[in-house]
Parts: structure tokens; C-alpha cells; sequence
């Protein structure tokens, strides 16, 4: 079998391409944390939940509408998410589709965080979200 100068170029590119993904613990981890987020929230362990949010999120809870970050969780009546859809990471930052709700999340040294939750996509606008960091 011949293989062409051409041909021959695309096989170092592309298994340098192949290098540059997401390592499959890195997206399993994000989709863990969402869906433990999920599991207490749905449970209506709005405390627990809570530990699952990222240090902003839960400081803008616990001020609007508050008093804790417990009582804004459940205040914010989150719609029933369902199932992780898709996981994208993009460096320390991740996006998580549900069946009926979007997360966004952060990495932090303890983990990854919910950002954002309760989010819907608008045409050519960020996304309007129930759940967000100030």
C-alpha cells in the first residue's frame, strides 16, 4: 500500500489532536458532581446540595432571596433536571445538559462546583439561569 506525502501528514496531526481532549476521569468528575448536586436537591436536601455549589453561588443564595443557602436552593424551585445528557469541559470551567436543565461549573481544589443551574438556553443571549454566582 502507497501512502501519500499528503496522508502521511494527517496521522501526527491528528493523534496530536487526539492528545489535547478531555481526560475521561476529568469529564466523569464533572458529571459526578452534577449529578450528586442533583441527587440532594431532587431530595429536597437543600443543605447538603449546598455543598455542591460553588462559593459564589452560595453566597448569592444566602443574600437573594436567603437568609441561607439552603432556604434560596429551595426557594429557587428547581425544575426536576433528569439525566446527564452531555458533559463538555473546557479547562476549569464545564457545561452539563440534563434532560430538562443546563449546569455550569467550575473546578475548584476541592472539586467541581455548580455554578449555575436552572439554566435555558436564548437565541444569540447567555442563558437565563434560576441559580447563579454574583
Amino acid at each position: 500500500m502507497r501512502v501519500t506525502p499528503f496522508a502521511a501528514l494527517l496521522v501526527p496531526v491528528a493523534l496530536t489532536l487526539v492528545g489535547c481532549g478531555v481526560p475521561l476521569e476529568e469529564t466523569r468528575a464533572v458529571s459526578e458532581a452534577a449529578a450528586a448536586f442533583t441527587a440532594r436537591e431532587q431530595a429536597s436536601d437543600t443543605a447538603a446540595a449546598c455543598d455542591f455549589l460553588a462559593p459564589e453561588t452560595r453566597e448569592e443564595l444566602a443574600h437573594d432571596p436567603g437568609p441561607t443557602c439552603a432556604a434560596g436552593l429551595a426557594e429557587a424551585d428547581l425544575p426536576n433536571p433528569g439525566d446527564v445528557r452531555t458533559t463538555e469541559v473546557y479547562g476549569r470551567q464545564a457545561r452539563v445538559e440534563l434532560d430538562q436543565d443546563t449546569y455550569f461549573l467550575t473546578s475548584f481544589a476541592d472539586g467541581w462546583k455548580v455554578n449555575a443551574a436552572g439554566c435555558t438556553p436564548r437565541h444569540r443571549k447567555p442563558y437565563r439561569c434560576l441559580v447563579k454566582g454574583g
